[in-house]
């Protein structure tokens, strides 16, 4: 819950700064002299946080399947404890559906987002420069 709350005011905070308007203060932020102190806390806690998942990931059971997607093209599912946790039938950071042409680029891309998911990142984000690093699309 707590973590929930702290997303809630991050995305207040956001939006109202990119539509140029001030965010009212809430109970939650009223007594906090500084803005930064704000971002600072928040930071610490959400490292905090991704430090704690990352400790708790590390003990889990995560495993992947690679999946058949549409076009003969492949995918990935990842289970974390027996619980399916992502099914990937298109390759990330992409633009369109397109699944990846080999079992082997799936099973690279799939490895990475577990190594991912075990230091707390959840959930894992895949960048275009990582798909170019691991060979999955071209440098072009």
């Amino acid at each position: 819950m707590k973590y929930t709350s702290t997303l809630f005011l991050i995305g207040i905070f956001l939006y109202c700064t990119a539509c140029g308007q001030q965010a009212a203060p809430t109970e939650a932020t009223k007594n906090i002299a500084n803005p930064q102190m704000i971002s600072d806390s928040v930071v610490q806690e959400l490292k905090k946080q991704k430090e704690d998942l990352a400790k708790k990931m590390s003990k889990a059971q995560i495993t992947y399947f690679i999946i058949k997607a549409p076009d003969n093209k492949f995918g990935y599912s990842i289970f974390i404890d027996g619980q399916m946790y992502i099914e990937q039938k298109s390759i990330p950071a992409i633009e369109g559906n397109k699944g990846f042409d080999t079992k082997e680029d799936a099973e690279k891309i799939a490895k990475l987002a577990i190594e991912k998911i075990k230091q707390g990142e959840m959930p894992p984000t895949i960048s275009v420069d990582e798909l170019k690093g691991e060979g999955v699309i071209s440098n072009q």
